[in-house]
């Protein structure tokens, strides 16, 4: 599998669109879309470590040198929990305090 099916697989697997990619590292839909189709093949650390981050994963799991890595996914965490992480991560720092709060509840853990 090549970087870019990586990144494109990653994306989907997170419920992220490549506007939001390209929005979170500061680039255009279409150059995330050349990423993905390997338009682009070279990809320098400062573009993809940023894309990686965005992705709540590693460069080298992008890149397949740990494919290890790349199946767990995000650190072993679960499409659900993943797609949690990666919505939190837009909300404003308001906003989060009333979903932790929420969970809190959800959970039974209200403080």
């Amino acid at each position: 599998m090549t970087v870019g099916l990586r990144i494109k697989k990653r994306r989907k697997e997170i419920g992220m669109s490549a506007d939001e990619l390209g929005k979170r590292i500061g680039k255009n839909r279409a150059t995330i879309f050349r990423y993905e189709k390997g338009e682009i093949e070279k990809l320098p650390t400062d573009v993809l470590k940023p894309i990686a981050e965005a992705l709540l994963t590693t460069p080298q799991a992008l890149m397949g040198w740990n494919e290890e890595t790349a199946a767990e996914n995000g650190n072993g965490l679960s499409k659900s929990k993943q797609q949690l992480l990666a919505l939190a991560e837009q909300c404003t720092e308001e906003d989060a305090e009333k979903l932790l709060q929420m969970m809190q509840i959800l959970l039974g853990k209200k403080q």
